[in-house]
């Protein structure tokens, strides 16, 4: 091969090559081909891929344009491989129709149009001007309380091309006790009734808005009573009952039907206290029914607050209620009498005061009784028989002959079974003995005016009483005297006797040591 030819290889070869380098890249446009309808817009995805010697900015554009469609690129004018999303927008006068869309991509410094450019043809179906219809599906369904209606929701849309355009769906209509659920894949309605909600025909309305439409359809719902499962109600009264020990009560249990084809309905009671027994009657039975509950104690059973729990069950159903046994203290009763004694004097009355006390709710008659009166003595009371709490007289009567002193008088109660008893005591004492004298006395006469009237009574036996005392006097002066004793005893060689009281006095004495007369 001689050097021309080599030449001309080589040049092709390098043509070759260059022109691989230029056109290693591409544009891809998708989807191909999309309706759009008037007034409608799409977006188209756009990658340009590859590279180019000198890594120019690639321009996206359509040429040539298309009157009424434009597009508009997210992503312009950068070296590829670059990615980009071109919004077609048909204006709302276009008519319908197919175009075509040619999308270029042009690297800069390259001519437009040439080789170095890449193009893809887009087309474009204008429909009819949006619009859809709704419809629910099937117009009519019939359910029990407490199911659900499926509804299908049926979109029609003016032009294929509008299909997957998003509908609001509003609904409406219904009844108490309902719920709904909206799905979109497929497009459906769910409509949840409860058991609360009434039987009976309900319209519901579902209304769909998109691009400025509004439409509205609506649906039958029937709902039918459930055959809802069987179940039963227990209740007790009265609430609660108070016995005292050894006493009996009873309790009214109503079983009533609720739901469901009746069922054998078996009742129990726990929670009985030690020293009681409790019984129903009858113990089992259909709904709805009733039974009683009794309940027995015997004196040894607790005084306290018991509850009590009545079950009822048939099958995998079971209902409980409650009732409270109160336990009182036993019932009793106490004789209160005041005073507690009396005095009185043969031939009188007297009386005690007597209160009979209810304790614990005794309710039972009392008869009164009395023992120990004394011999002759009656007894009797205002009332001496009723049901306590009740006050009562005493009445004491003795006679003129009744024996005297203090007896213990035992008032006695009986009644319910018991008997009760408190303890007077009564003080006889004897009449007084009573002696009459009669005596004239001037009206208003006392010993100041007897003195008076008598004065010289008086003085005489004054006058006579000093008179006995001076003689004797004289009398024992005399005796002393001449016996030589004074008033202490003999006269004492050395002494002197005072001759008035016979004192002994020193024989130089002038005057009486003892009573001052003058002995010389």
């Amino acid at each position: 091969m001689n050097s021309v030819a080599l030449l001309a290889v080589l040049a092709i070869l390098l043509v070759a090559n260059g022109a691989a380098k230029v056109y290693g890249w591409d544009l891809l446009v998708s989807p191909g081909s999309q309706a759009i309808p008037p007034g409608g817009s799409y977006s188209f995805s756009v990658s340009v891929t590859g590279t180019i010697p000198g890594n120019p900015n690639v321009q996206l554009l359509i040429s040539p344009p298309v009157l009424g469609i434009t597009a508009a690129f997210t992503t312009n004018n950068v070296p590829p491989p670059f990615s980009s999303t071109m919004i077609v927008q048909v204006d709302p006068s276009k008519a319908p129709g197919p175009y075509v869309l040619e999308v270029w991509a042009h690297p800069a410094g390259t001519p437009f149009p040439g080789p170095d450019n890449r193009y893809v043809n887009v087309n474009i179906i204008v429909g009819q001007p949006f619009d859809f219809s709704i419809q629910l599906s099937p117009p009519s369904l019939t359910v029990k309380q407490g199911e659900t209606a499926h509804y299908q929701i049926l979109l029609t849309y003016s032009d294929p091309s509008y299909s997957g355009t998003t509908i609001t769906v509003d609904v409406s209509g219904g009844g108490p006790g309902m719920n709904y659920q909206l799905s979109n894949y497929p497009p459906s309605l769910n409509v949840l009734t409860s058991h609360s909600t009434p039987p009976g025909a309900y319209n519901i309305i579902i209304t769909g808005s998109a691009m400025g439409r509004t439409h509205q359809t609506s649906a039958a719902l029937i709902v039918e009573p459930a055959e809802q499962p069987f179940d039963f109600s227990l209740s007790a009264s009265p609430p609660q009952q108070t016995v005292s020990p050894g006493a009996s009560t009873t309790y009214a249990i109503q079983v009533s039907l609720v739901a469901g084809t009746a069922q054998n309905v078996a009742l129990g009671v726990t929670g009985v206290p030690s020293g009681a027994s409790a019984s129903l009657n009858p113990i089992s039975g259909s709904p709805t029914f009733s039974s009683i509950l009794s309940v027995s104690t015997t004196s040894s059973v607790s005084p306290g607050q018991y509850v009590l729990t009545i079950s009822g069950s048939a099958g995998s159903q079971t209902h409980q209620t409650t009732v409270v046994l109160v336990v009182g203290e036993t019932p009793d009763f106490r004789i209160d009498v005041s005073p507690p004694s009396q005095t009185l004097t043969q031939g009188s009355t007297t009386s005690f005061s007597i209160n009979v006390v209810a304790l614990n709710g005794f309710n039972s008659q009392v008869s009164l009784t009395v023992n120990g009166p004394p011999s002759g003595a009656s007894t009797a009371f205002t009332v001496p028989s009723s049901t306590p709490s009740f006050s009562s007289t005493l009445t004491v009567t003795v006679p003129d002959n009744s024996p005297t002193g203090s007896f213990t008088l035992t008032i006695m109660g009986s009644g319910g079974g018991l008997t009760r008893v408190a303890n007077i005591v009564l003080n006889i004492n004897p009449q007084q003995t009573q002696t009459t004298t009669t005596q004239t006395t001037q009206p208003g006469t006392g010993l100041f005016d007897l003195l008076q009237q008598n004065s010289l009574i008086v003085i005489a036996v004054l006058a006579l009483l000093v008179i006995l005392l001076a003689a004797l006097a004289m009398r024992r002066r005399g005796s002393a005297a001449a016996s030589g004793e004074g008033r202490y005893g003999k006269a004492v060689a050395g002494q002197n006797l005072c001759p008035k009281c016979g004192a002994n006095n020193l024989t130089t004495a002038a005057f009486c040591s003892s009573c001052g007369n003058k002995l010389k």
